[in-house]
């Protein structure tokens, strides 16, 4: 390979991961946010069947549901934490929040040496090829060792990361940009044929 192709592929790959950081940065959040609001769920419940099955009968009235029997509704209610455990269990939020934490850390220190290597070798400097291949190494082991980013979300995952990079060149532009303000004005200048917001590039 000579070295227009190697820093053309060093270029392509901390491209690709910086994608890939953000989407499973993304996937890390949301798995982490519903395994978070699970438990929560899950703690008032317990804290609800117990409270009922301990308190005076004198009080159970105010956290039974009116016309329910007490002990009837303590029963639904550890009927339902125990299929939310199991539906918990089954899911497993927090593991896959986890796996998209790990493989976010590949990913990242991937582009931050695709980064080093292009920032080092400016002016047409040739890359060694030596770090090269220890670079596309570190890469092939992200894919092999990381998860991989759902079909169904790609494209989603996809668009959010490009708007941000569109948002990014907007802010370095207009530093006093409002950022959902100018998201929404790329949105629409995209989706539209009236173009209302002119790209960084003049597009």
């Amino acid at each position: 390979m000579t070295n227009v192709d190697i820093r053309t592929e060093v270029s392509r790959i901390r491209r690709v991961s910086d994608q890939l950081c953000s989407s499973h940065a993304a996937l890390r959040d949301k798995f982490y946010r519903r395994a978070f609001v699970m438990d929560i769920f899950l703690l008032l419940l317990s804290a609800w069947v117990t409270i009922v099955s301990v308190v005076d009968e004198r009080y159970v009235a105010f956290l039974t549901p009116y016309g329910f029997d007490s002990q009837l509704w303590a029963g639904l209610l550890g009927l339902a934490v125990f299929v939310l455990t199991l539906f918990q269990f089954k899911v497993d939020w927090k593991g896959t929040s986890e796996a998209h934490k790990r493989t976010f850390s590949l990913y990242a220190e991937v582009k931050r040496e695709a980064g080093y290597l292009l920032a080092s070798n400016k002016d047409g400097e040739e890359i060694p090829l030596r770090e090269f291949q220890r670079l596309t190494s570190r890469y092939d082991m992200a894919s092999d060792a990381g998860v991989a980013v759902p079909e169904r979300d790609f494209l989603r995952l996809k668009k959010a990361h490009r708007l941000k990079i569109a948002v990014s060149k907007r802010l370095d532009e207009y530093p006093g940009s409002n950022i959902w303000l100018t998201a929404a004005l790329i949105i629409l200048r995209d989706n539209s044929k009236w173009r209302t917001l002119k790209s960084p590039d003049g597009k």
